[in-house]
């Protein structure tokens, strides 16, 4: 199913009218992009259970997807999950979130295959308005009201220069585009992390190139997602780089100014940190947190503004206690928790950590439970941790004095160990999924 769109002024009236009825609509429950609602990991809900019946929580639904590890979104009682068939097309599907029913779907052709095939992002909901990026760099704004495309790009050819040299030119990614974008007031946020061009803002209106900043490395790629923030007073955007393709060599940190672009700051790692793929988390006003494979464990920086002059320093290095390869740590009620566990030196699994906020380890669920490489979220108090390699759904407290587990389930199925994706947690319902299928569980109170 093949659908394409565009607004006219008709069109536009209709989505800013849509855009109130949306945000009057929304509510604390939605979980709408990558990462929650405010793109740490961590969801407002509350009500939810501390113990499940003999199974694991019930199942209200199950959905059939193609090959793939995207993850949903969820706002207004409506998932949307960027689907993929199979070397052909990307697919956005609404569902209703109660039934798991496909309400509508719009398609795009996107041919071609990459290793671990299949989806990669959550969709961003903004308003009326639904970003998509596609694992081959296909992004679209699709309106909630008509379902059709209100603008569209793609960050990789965009940036191609006719005539220019293959090593002058962006590059798709061995493991595909994964980024999910950031949002900056009116633009949306994404790195093509070319040799001529780093990070790119889009208007969210209207598609059109607000700005593009310089390069913010030798034109090789990263997995994680620009990530905004405001540090020592400035809103700025962080992105990762390496100097070279999969190679154990140094990042490359760079901040950009989210507002025009500008390089306002730039730190080359003091040891290897191949293929970035976990988000940076912000600890302080002044202070990130990242944490990453291949050796690099965990680490802080302090940013500094002295007149125009921007500056950063380690707050702490040489840091094992933490490895999170590929999702993010949580900071919840001042501890940081994440899941730790290092594809490439699995022995050295630390299971799920509670750090402070200066690294120091409070406690590791290993060697009593490890998860390999699934994802989690934290909310109420409790963390839903899913083991990439077994499909078992852990609930566990979030304490910050003692791994504490609460309740365990076999959910998923484990195909080739490769239970990666992101959940989302909405009204209630947790959103989990493996290669292919999509479950909807109930992890509310008994009578909530």
């Amino acid at each position: 199913m093949q659908r394409r769109g565009t607004l006219g002024a008709c069109g536009s009236y209709l989505v800013a009218a849509a855009l109130l009825v949306w945000a009057v609509s929304a509510s604390a429950a939605d979980w709408p992009r990558f990462l929650g609602p405010d793109g740490t990991g961590v969801s407002p809900e509350t009500g939810l259970a501390r113990s499940w019946p003999e199974g694991g929580p019930p199942v209200l639904w199950t959905l059939d997807l193609g090959d793939g590890f995207g993850s949903a979104a969820v706002v207004g009682g409506k998932v949307y999950v960027l689907d993929r068939i199979k070397d052909r097309q990307d697919v956005l599907r609404c569902l209703d979130l109660a039934t798991g029913k496909e309400e509508w779907r719009f398609a795009y052709d996107a041919p071609g295959e990459v290793p671990y095939p299949g989806s990669r992002q959550a969709p961003t909901v903004d308003g009326d308005v639904i970003f998509t990026v596609g694992p081959f760099g296909n992004v679209h704004a699709i309106s909630r009201t008509t379902h059709e495309a209100i603008w569209s790009h793609h960050v990789v050819n965009d940036f191609r220069e006719p005539g220019a040299a293959k090593a002058d030119q962006p590059v798709l990614p061995t493991w595909a585009f994964t980024q999910s974008p950031a949002l900056y007031k009116d633009t949306l946020i994404l790195a093509p992390l070319g040799p001529k061009v780093g990070v790119v803002a889009y208007e969210k209106a209207t598609g059109k190139l607000r700005w593009k900043s310089p390069p913010v490395g030798p034109g090789t790629f990263c997995y994680a997602s620009p990530f905004l923030a405001t540090l020592a007073g400035a809103d700025q955007v962080v992105v990762f780089a390496n100097k070279k393709v999969d190679a154990w060599v140094p990042a490359i940190v760079t901040s950009v100014d989210a507002a025009t672009g500008k390089v306002l700051w730039t730190l080359e790692t003091w040891k290897p940190y191949k293929l970035p793929i976990s988000n940076p988390v912000k600890i302080g006003e002044d202070r990130l947190f990242i944490s990453g494979a291949y050796g690099v464990g965990c680490f802080a920086l302090k940013v500094k503004k002295e007149g125009e002059t921007w500056s950063t320093e380690y707050a702490f290095k040489d840091n094992n206690n933490c490895a999170a390869h590929l999702h993010t740590p949580a900071l919840y009620k001042g501890r940081l928790y994440a899941n730790s566990f290092d594809i490439h030196q699995p022995t050295k699994a630390n299971g799920l950590v509670c750090l402070d906020l200066e690294g120091n380890l409070k406690w590791k669920s290993a060697p009593q439970a490890t998860f390999d490489a699934g994802g989690f979220l934290v909310a109420d108090d409790l963390i839903f941790i899913m083991h990439g390699k077994t499909g078992e759904l852990s609930l566990v407290e979030a304490a910050p004095d003692a791994f504490k587990p609460l309740a365990k389930a076999k959910i998923l199925k484990a195909e080739g160990a490769t239970v990666w994706a992101p959940m989302a947690l909405s009204d209630g319902k947790l959103i989990v999924r493996d290669l292919h299928q999509m479950k909807c569980l109930d992890v509310r109170k008994p009578g909530k």
